[in-house]
């Protein structure tokens, strides 16, 4: 009991990966150094089964466990006919929760494209959610104490650990840049890629208010293309360079070359848009990057505040401070234990807010 104590009055104790056997899963034989400014360097190292890493498996378990029961249960009351169609309990709480992520925050920004996203997006907020409420759990300590402090660091929050963060944003990083491509392949295929600048225009041009849908396309037929789609086979190599191609803007791209004057515009058009090419090229790269680090910082703030306000109820000696100052910290402690839970599903909402965003973006026809 008195290792127990010991180690919870350290508050890296809390978000530190522990190991769970010294058996190493992998060994990796890397040796690379950054060659341009030095700050990434790889050298041989092992992967060991942590503590974070047995979180991960639990919570993709649960999900896979949860859904499929909540989607027969749903499924059932379908099949009731319309009027059994009335979730309750749990089953009304992740509806809401699936419709508030659907309509809310991710329709306003992809509009028709939501559906297509949305297995993506629902699974990266209920597996990051997952993750952080688990890691609210005193799982290690329970366990530690049922034990007598032979099983310990059980437990812990997976998305305290930067590696996990970034795989989810590397995951992120994937589905917006093969979105992008994506829709540039589907547009070549059916012949539309390159008309929608002039198709919001024209829509600009008419005003708010107008009628979309079938009798406004059949008034100006000339909003969709007559062009010929591509074949499969050379969309698909064109589609990524195209893509890359029109990931930064071309400023000085002259309607049609005719003379001196254009070429040299074209010159200038090439080197502007390789300079911002390459600024959008880091761009592409910050915006994962931020979304590991927000995520992983939340989390283990969070777990070190808790961890120090509770190392001072441990280091009180005296009856007189402990039910003085320790009171204080137990009211302390319950108050930020509220806050965490409340950043755990605001930063699995932040988390998704900013990946849509990201692949609107990227999908969207002017980019």
């Amino acid at each position: 009991m008195n290792q127990l104590l010991l180690a919870s009055g350290d508050p890296l104790d809390h978000v530190l990966p522990q190991r769970l056997s010294d058996t190493a899963l992998h060994e990796w034989h890397i040796q690379w150094k950054d060659p341009l400014i030095g700050l990434l360097d790889f050298s041989p190292h092992n992967t060991y089964f942590t503590n974070h890493l047995l979180m991960t498996l639990v919570a993709a378990v649960l999900l896979l466990i949860l859904f499929p029961l909540l989607g027969r249960k749903y499924a059932a009351m379908t099949a009731g006919g319309p009027d059994k169609i009335i979730p309750r309990g749990f089953t009304n709480l992740i509806e809401a929760m699936m419709q508030f992520i659907r309509n809310d925050v991710v329709r306003p920004v992809l509009d028709t494209k939501t559906d297509r996203f949305m297995p993506f997006l629902w699974t990266l907020f209920f597996y990051i959610l997952a993750c952080n409420l688990l890691g609210m759990m005193p799982l290690a300590e329970i366990i530690g104490l049922i034990t007598d402090g032979r099983i310990q660091h059980i437990g812990g929050t997976a998305t305290g650990n930067i590696m996990i963060t970034a795989g989810l944003a590397a995951c992120a990083f994937l589905m917006i840049h093969f979105s992008g491509a994506k829709e540039v392949y589907v547009e070549l295929v059916d012949g539309t890629y390159g008309h929608h600048h002039d198709h919001d225009e024209e829509h600009a041009l008419h005003g708010e208010g107008h009628p979309y849908g079938l009798a406004h396309d059949q008034t100006h037929p000339g909003h969709h293309s007559q062009d010929k789609g591509k074949p499969a086979a050379v969309a698909f190599v064109m589609a990524p360079v195209l893509y890359v191609w029109n990931f930064a803007p071309h400023v000085f791209m002259p309607e049609k070359i005719d003379g001196v004057g254009a070429v040299l515009l074209l010159i200038a058009d090439f080197l502007m848009w390789f300079m911002l090419l390459v600024l959008e090229g880091i761009g592409a790269l910050v915006k994962p990057f931020a979304l590991a680090i927000r995520l992983f910082a939340n989390m283990v703030a969070g777990h070190v505040v808790l961890a120090s306000i509770l190392a001072l109820a441990i280091a009180l000696k005296t009856t007189m401070q402990q039910s003085t100052v320790g009171v204080g910290v137990v009211l302390g402690c319950a108050a930020l234990s509220c806050l965490e839970l409340f950043v755990a599903f605001l930063q699995a909402y932040v988390f998704v807010f900013l990946t849509t965003l990201f692949i609107g973006a990227s999908v969207s026809p002017e980019h």
